[in-house]
């Protein structure tokens, strides 16, 4: 009996060791100036979308307010086939801002990857940025990307996604610490040289490098997924790559509206894994996965080893430190450490979820509905 509470307590450790080594990763971070650069680099923002009536016009409205000279950026927004009112909408606004020419709105496409594909062909700039339609930035968000650029020359750079403020409520607060988690193990993967994770709605780069990235990519299997081909391809090209944590280059996006729409939000992520083919973001997951059936089991391994319970219960504790000094670092940066008073409740509720989430993804269970 001793031989298996070894291999759990082995494997919850070794979880515990990568993620205190990802949260050194995420202090040591290099933050931006202050969102104010004085270079003259020239970017296009490319926005997919697909039925986003609802949340278009916050991101136009947000994307008209950016300190970055308009002279030196544009934004394309691409079609992908809406069937709701989200082209008339970005056509109503664009004709009621004469004055801002920089917004574009280019024809229909098949698909989100085709769609980018699309938006990506027709920029004016080889500098891009990628950002969901469902999600707001702030005034400095092309700023501080820019900047970040001047200090930190990258072929690829990404940045933090977190949820704005909605009516409240534990889904709200499970997801936010949910996606903290996910952008604090992508900073701090980033930083001390193993990027592991990042996401499409909110990431800078070059179309050299789009373009060179796309034998990575099996658009024809999975329908998903861009960013992370995207960052696996720069790291075989050997390509430079960092992580902007500046506050202003973080971007929000809307919480989503039931367990239902988050348990099948978190089937896609998952599904994208077993065709990442890099070996230590595929050894990561798969130590996550075993570590959370671990714990997930722990009643059982309570009955069934009695006398190991000290070792057991100590096990979780470590674990739960070592997730919360993560969330702890990254909830600074965006300034939402107060939904860390949850923290215990949203960590317990997050096994099932997680159990919920791989049966979904081993039975199949996905559909490819939203952007994420």
């Amino acid at each position: 009996m001793a031989l298996y509470v070894i291999i759990i307590l082995s494997t919850v450790f070794c979880y515990s060791l990568v993620m205190f080594l990802i949260s050194s990763g995420v202090r040591e971070c290099e933050i931006s100036p202050d969102g104010v650069s004085d270079n003259s680099l020239k970017v296009s923002v490319i926005i997919p979308f697909r039925n986003e009536a609802k949340n278009l016009p916050l991101l136009v409205d947000d994307l008209l307010a950016q300190s970055y000279p308009k002279s030196l950026h544009e934004v394309i927004f691409v079609d992908d086939h809406s069937g709701d009112e989200s082209g008339a909408v970005i056509d109503s606004m664009i004709s009621a801002a004469p004055g801002f020419s920089c917004l574009r709105l280019l024809p229909v496409s098949s698909g989100k990857k085709a769609a980018l594909y699309h938006g990506i062909q027709n920029a004016s700039h080889d500098r891009l940025i990628q950002v969901d339609a469902d999600c707001r930035v702030g005034p400095d968000f092309i700023a501080s990307h820019m900047a970040f650029l001047e200090e930190h020359p990258s072929d690829l750079v990404a940045g933090v996604v977190t949820t704005s403020r909605g009516t409240g409520g534990f889904l709200e607060a499970f997801e936010r610490l949910d996606l903290l988690a996910l952008a604090g193990s992508g900073a701090g993967s980033f930083r001390i040289g193993r990027p592991m994770m990042c996401s499409g709605a909110n990431l800078a780069y070059s179309r050299e490098l789009y373009m060179e990235t796309r034998f990575f990519d099996p658009v024809e299997t999975i329908e998903s997924g861009d960013d992370m081909f995207l960052m696996i391809g720069a790291r075989k090209l050997r390509r430079t790559i960092a992580f902007n944590t500046a506050r202003e280059a973080c971007v929000e996006t809307e919480p989503v509206p039931t367990l239902q729409a988050l348990l099948a939000q978190r089937i896609r992520w998952g599904a994208k894994s077993t065709h990442y083919g890099m070996a230590d973001i595929q050894l990561f997951a798969l130590l996550v996965s075993l570590t959370n059936l671990s714990l997930l089991l722990m009643p059982l391994w309570l009955i069934l080893f009695t006398g190991w319970w000290p070792w057991l219960a100590g096990g979780w504790i470590v674990k739960s430190l070592a997730d919360f000094v993560l969330l702890y670092r990254i909830s600074g940066i965006t300034s939402q450490r107060g939904g860390l008073l949850l923290f215990l409740p949203v960590s317990l509720a997050y096994y099932p979820v997680f159990l919920i989430s791989l049966v979904g993804v081993l039975l199949g269970r996905t559909r490819w509905e939203r952007d994420g």
